[in-house]
């Protein structure tokens, strides 16, 4: 019990900031909680100490159970025990008896089904065990540590809390630290955060956004770690600058490190609804099947007319008849299918079953950047002339030509702004500052040919996509060059400012400038005019605007005065309003200054900075993908909900919300949307209960739109666990890092396969190999599709349940022939069946299947009651019947009516028929004689002695192979004149003698029972059986003739007569006892001699012909089963090509099973004529013809009889 609370506690602290205050203290405090000097680190023994206390800078690894124990736990579930137990029955059985191979093949099929099903779970299963790995690639391999007053590099493992770490551009940082040093130092968050630009890093914490409303000198909000502008994240990336820092937390004790934890932890919901429903659906079926295989088994031994053997025989096939064994494969491979499928729609699944998961999501909990955005900084919006302009983002020239100087160059944005002239003056100046005042360069590399493209000639190809082109810098400045470059090519335009000295951002000026010769440019465009150097600054614009005392209007300098400033600040806002990072631009001519100037910022600019012009605005956003406004809309119409959940800042986030859907303005403005932020979740787990905290967090998961934004790791997870706790099914999107523990619990993970990293891939169940959110749309729908189709291949494949299971019983119950073998029955399942039931998977939807709710995965089953009645009492009797008859109409075309058959099933394989003849020539009033004797040796040796002349025939007779004696069943005398007459055979020449008199007077006729009857006066003795054996119509007229009487009194004078006759012979079925007068029926007429094969023949070509009825009843179900509403003639059938194929399919299988000689070896089938192959087609009409009417109804009359009965 201790470990488990000291598990819980573990999981809820994961879900809490990590306890860090280090942010929140100056350098002294820093230096002072470590016991360290700046700059001589720690020494050796405080190293010892701190790896004593803290351990090793790296992830502890998550307990993995070993591979043998998972591939063997495999083999545990419900479904799978059981077909074991029926497979090992099936050995047993036959190691009983070894006369029906039967057993054996199915004990084989049964033993492979299993393991290959358990073969195929455990490889899925483990490969969802690789997610530890991705996390140990993230760390980095050395650090520059300064220990003992000395710089060392050091193994990243080996850093310890207190560390001194230096790192530069490019770096990996190796552990979370505290920024003790920084120099125009940023770091890329996004796999933390998901913020697209890169953060700047300082040694002071800013506070901007976190100051507490209220009377002055109240105490200051506290900053999350995460949001902290002084601490570095262990894995994240230094883009720019250099810096030094402390190491406050390493390996399990960083922000990546609670990831991990959280990660390996969450071990989602349990088993995916698909999985849930087939469970349940094997629970109710394995229990039917169980429950009957018992209770016949009971029957069969208490009715005393089987052996144990053969009752346990009996109950394993109706077991196999009852469960469906091809279920498992034929769902999994539909499954797959449907992934190939989703994998043409750049849909990557990585767990079959997450594709139905997916149909029945009710929320989308969707990350911002990479996945609903494009990932990259786009210039949206450009101000200048105290006018806001929308700005496009054409691809390429063609399309800059279309958009800004063609027909759509009057079109205007979302916001109603018209879109920039490039040929304005302000805007030719706002141009030229944020070409030169920028640092990006393109990547022009040819991944392909390893070479350089030619941008210029590439820029001019209507395919070209300017946007895709990687660059250099962040992503401002990025997407600043990709809208300057189709005004004008930056490289040449830069070339004509040469830069002559720079001053890089930092995070105390926030501002960026730089100066630039215009000598080129003028001596082009304006020969002979003066050109003093150019100084031009970018950077936040309310910054920019304060060193500014004059601004370009419509192409004139004009002083800033308070109306125009006025205007600035309005437009700030609107842009700012929009989520969009906006930069301000002014430029200055530095009279009096030339280009061999040398100029310097140390230890102060020796060049002005001040009283600039104001040249305009830039405003750049992250934008939407193309598409996700209309899945969005799509998936509202689905009654799905979009969560947006992002670590960025809630106005971008709500901004991009808006454009893409998921806030609506009327939604909003009724109070059913809002934005909340990681400070709020802060606040509801800071609640004393449980029972407050569920209650804050379902006040907000009742509104009908929400935005998460600048959430945590442990965030994201709450929010998913909080939504799971409604029953809601929730697909998590993400890309970074920072998404894997929600990806992990949701129900359904989906990574962005572009940008996703490792981590993020192997925690999700499925990849979107485009990034782009609509392609999880498409995914939805294939997953209500699939659920769809499922259920058409379960109702297809339980429609053959009742004609396997029928026959058994009515094989007990009314001691009838049975109908059909297991081995037919495994034929049918795992042969025909498969095929036609998958290809019903590649069903096309019936209607808008993206019109309705998600399904409740709680409630709407896979298998429900009415599917059940349908396929059991509707189709299922249907095909038992048209089998059914195959099966007599076969019989009786054999000679044998079908009332002949009834009450003779359980003896039929293993007794010979004694029949009547009719004047016909038809049989009538069959049953069976005796068994066969057990030392028929005494009466081969009886009839030699008493008839000496046919000694050698009688030998003969006796060691053939027809009936070796009695063996295999006695012969019934010819009667010829001086053939060898046998007084203790059952049957006279005339026929049967019958059971009037008793079975001892029949079966057991010896010399001992012809003394007692020799002796006996009156009722039962020699006298009263000769004198009936002169009554033409009596029943115990054969019991004792004249011909009986001189052979027994013959054969009894002989010595050693006492051995003669069939002492304790049984009769072989008391319940159908063979006719007075019969004679053994076979080929149409009465004979002297058993012969067992023929009926045996005649029994596997009825039982061929019932299972070719049952499989033509299967293809009219096929096609029944490919529409649930529809008519099959409105749905037709080129629309999925696959069900023909699966007919034909059928066809060849069937044909191949009746037709091929090693084939009706292994499967008991005989060939059959022509006419008992179709026997079954007037039926399988029949049933499509009841389907159609059936559908009929349900259109014509919604929620009548039909619907709400045989719907399913």
């Amino acid at each position: 019990m201790g470990k488990k609370k000291g598990d819980d506690e573990r999981t809820q602290n994961l879900r809490k900031d990590l306890p860090v205050v280090a942010h929140e203290q100056t350098l002294e405090q820093v230096y002072e909680s470590y016991s360290i000097e700046p700059e001589k680190g720690m020494s050796s023994a405080q190293v010892h100490e701190s790896r004593a206390k803290w351990g090793s800078n790296r992830l502890t690894p998550a307990k993995q159970t070993p591979m043998w124990v998972l591939y063997l736990l495999q083999f545990t579930d419900f479904f799978s025990i059981l077909l074991t137990a029926g497979g090992i029955l099936c050995f047993v059985a036959y190691g009983l008896d070894q006369s029906d191979p039967s057993n054996l093949y199915l004990g084989v099929v049964l033993c492979l089904v299993v393991w290959i099903t358990a073969t195929f779970s455990f490889y899925q299963q483990a490969k969802s065990n690789k997610i530890m790995t991705g996390f140990k690639n993230m760390v980095p391999k050395t650090s520059k540590v300064i220990r003992d007053g000395a710089m060392t590099i050091v193994d990243a493992v080996e850093l310890v809390p207190g560390d001194v770490v230096e790192y530069q551009e490019g770096d990996s940082v190796p552990a979370d630290l505290r920024c003790t040093f920084t120099y125009n130092l940023k770091v890329d968050n996004s796999a933390l955060t998901g913020e697209s630009e890169a953060q700047y890093r300082m040694v002071e914490l800013e506070r901007d956004g976190h100051e507490e409303e209220g009377e002055a000198g109240a105490e200051l909000k506290k900053v999350a770690a995460i949001e902290a502008t002084n601490l570095m994240f262990f894995s994240t990336l230094v883009v720019t600058g250099h810096g030094r820092g402390v190491v406050i937390g390493t390996g399990d004790n960083t922000v990546m490190g609670q990831i991990a934890g959280l990660t390996s932890e969450s071990s989602g919901v349990g088993k995916p609804p698909i999985t849930r429903e087939i469970d349940r659906f094997i629970f109710i079926i394995a229990a039917f099947a169980i429950t009957l295989g018992l209770t016949f088994l009971g029957v069969g031994l208490g009715l005393g007319v089987m052996t144990v053997v053969q009752a346990l025989v009996y109950a394993i096939s109706v077991i196999v008849a009852t469960v469906p064994e091809g279920l498992l494969a034929t769902l999994t491979v539909a499954l797959a299918l449907t992934a190939k499928r989703m994998h043409s729609k750049n849909v990557l699944v990585k767990s079959l079953t997450s594709v139905e998961t997916l149909g029945c999501t009710s929320v989308i909990a969707s990350d911002k950047t990479g996945t609903l955005t494009q990932n990259r900084m786009t210039v949206q919006h450009c101000w200048y002339d105290s006018k806001n302009y929308d700005v496009p983002a054409p691809r390429n020239a063609p399309q800059f030509k279309t958009e800004l100087e063609g027909p759509n160059k009057d079109i205007k944005g979302p916001q109603g702004w018209s879109r920039y002239d490039p040929q304005d003056t302000s805007f030719k100046m706002l141009h030229r500052i944020a070409t030169l005042c920028n640092n990006s360069q393109f990547i022009v590399e040819d991944k392909e040919s390893g070479g350089l493209i030619d941008l210029a000639a590439e820029i001019s190809k209507p395919d070209f996509n300017l946007l895709d082109l990687g660059c250099t810098g962040d992503a401002s400045e990025s997407g600043l060059i990709k809208m300057t470059q189709l005004v004008h090519d930056v490289n040449t335009y830069r070339a004509m400012f040469p830069k002559l000295f720079e001053i890089k951002f930092n995070s105390t000026n926030k501002w960026q400038l730089s100066v630039h010769d215009q000598g080129p440019f003028t001596a082009k465009e304006n020969p002979g005019a003066a050109a003093p150097p150019l100084l031009v600054m970018k950077g936040a614009p309310e910054k920019v605007i304060k060193i500014c005392t004059k601004i370009m209007f419509e192409g004139k300098i004009v002083p800033l005065t308070e109306e125009l400033l006025a205007k600035f600040n309005r437009s700030y806002e609107e842009l700012g309003a929009l989520g969009e990072r906006v930069l301000g631009f002014a430029y200055r001519e530095l009279e009096g200054y030339d280009t061999k100037y040398e100029f310097a910022d140390k230890p102060s600019c020796n060049f002005p900075t001040d009283d600039l012009i104001f040249a305009g605005l830039f405003a750049l956003m992250d934008p939407p993908r193309e598409g996700v406004l209309e899945a969005v809309a799509e998936c509202k119409r689905a009654s799905i909900k979009v969560f947006m959940v992002t670590g960025d800042h809630p106005i971008t986030a709500k901004a991009i919300a808006m454009q893409v859907g998921i806030i609506d303005k009327e939604v909003e403005k009724a109070g059913d949307a809002t934005v909340c932020t990681g400070d709020d979740i802060r606040v509801i787990m800071d609640l004393p209960t449980e029972k407050e905290q569920n209650e804050a967090f379902d006040k907000v998961l009742s509104h009908k739109q929400i935005v998460f934004a600048r959430v945590t790791p442990a965030h994201k997870l709450l929010i998913v666990e909080n939504n799971q706790r409604h029953n809601e099914v929730v697909a998590v999107t993400g890309d970074g890092v920072n998404d894997a523990p929600a990806l992990k619990k949701a129900n359904v993970g989906v990574s962005m396969g572009i940008s996703g990293k490792d981590v993020t891939k192997e925690a999700a169940a499925i990849i979107l190999l485009d990034d782009n959110f609509a392609s999880i749309v498409s995914g939805v729908e294939e997953g209500r599709l699939i659920f769809d189709n499922l259920k058409k291949s379960i109702c297809y494949t339980l429609t053959s349940k009742p004609p396997e299971l029928i026959p058994f019983i009515i094989w007990v119950a009314a001691d009838f022939p049975l109908a059909l073998s297991t081995i037919l029955i495994l034929a049918i399942d795992l042969g025909t069946d498969m095929i036609p039931a998958i290809s019903l998977a590649y069903e096309v939807k019936e209607a808008d299947i993206m019109s309705k709710p998600p399904r409740n995965a709680e409630t709407d089953h896979l298998v429900t009651m009415s599917l059940l009645i349908f396929t059991y009492l509707h189709f299922g009797v249907l095909e038992t019947c048209g089998a059914m008859f195959a099966f007599v109409v076969a019989f009786n075309d054999y000679g044998y009516a079908p009332g002949n058959l009834l009450g003779r099933g359980l003896s039929w394989d293993s007794k010979q028929l004694i029949c009547l003849q009719t004047s016909e020539g038809a049989s009538k009033q069959c049953g069976f004689g005796c068994d066969p004797p057990e030392n028929p040796q005494a009466q081969i040796e009886a009839l030699m002695l008493a008839y000496p002349a046919y000694a050698p025939s009688i030998l003969a007779a006796g060691g053939g192979d027809s009936f070796n004696y009695c063996e295999d069943g006695c012969y019934i005398p010819s009667g010829s004149p001086g053939a060898p007459y046998d007084p203790f055979l059952e049957a006279t020449a005339a026929g049967f003698r019958g059971f009037k008199a008793g079975v001892e007077a029949v079966c057991a006729r010896t010399c001992a029972w012809y003394r007692t009857i020799r002796d006996t006066a009156g009722e039962g003795g020699m006298d009263y059986y000769l004198a009936e054996s002169q009554k033409p119509d009596s029943d115990l007229r054969y019991v004792m003739t004249a011909e009986d009487k001189t052979a027994f009194e013959q054969a009894c004078a002989v010595d050693a007569s006492e051995f003669f006759g069939f002492t304790g012979r049984k009769e072989a079925d008391s319940k159908s006892e063979g006719p007075v007068g019969g004679f053994y029926w076979w080929q149409f007429r009465n004979n002297y001699k058993p012969k067992y094969k023929y009926q045996a023949v005649v029994l596997q070509s009825a039982q061929t012909a019932y299972f070719t009825a049952v499989v033509m009843a299967k293809i009219a179900c096929v096609i029944a089963n490919k529409t649930r509403k529809l008519s099959i003639v409105h749905q037709g059938m080129m629309g999925n090509r696959i069900v023909i194929y699966s007919i034909i399919f059928e066809i060849v299988i069937v044909i191949l099973i009746v037709y091929a000689p090693p084939l009706n070896t292994v499967f008991t089938t005989e060939p059959l004529y022509g006419a008992h192959f179709f026997m079954g087609l007037p039926w399988a009409l029949l049933l499509l013809t009841y389907d159609e009417i059936r559908k009929w109804h349900i259109r014509t009359f919604p929620g009548g009889f039909a619907d709400r009965i045989t719907f399913w």
